[in-house]
């Protein structure tokens, strides 16, 4: 049996009967504690520009939107059939 611990998800076929695995995020947050952590790592102090700072976030924020997108593209049938399972229902 898997927990929730040990509970490993196929991005690629994801099972919307689950309640674990429908409740999962399509976009994964982001917020600013991460982004200064990032800054912090990955910038140098003498790069340390506004610009700088605007080029990371947006490439972390494309990253995260062609994943979401990948993740939508991949599960499309399951999402179709959940929706038409769904309306049935009602």
């Amino acid at each position: 049996m898997k927990t929730q611990a040990n509970y490993e998800i196929d991005w690629a076929n994801i099972n919307l009967d689950s309640p674990y695995e429908r409740d999962q995020n399509i976009l994964d947050p982001y917020d600013f504690d991460t982004l200064l952590l990032e800054i912090g790592c990955n910038i140098r102090d003498e790069d340390l520009t506004a610009s700088n700072i605007e080029k990371h976030a947006q490439e972390v924020l494309r990253a995260k939107y062609q994943e979401a997108l990948s993740i939508v593209g991949n599960n499309i049938q399951n999402i179709r059939d959940k929706a038409i399972e769904e309306r049935k229902e009602n």
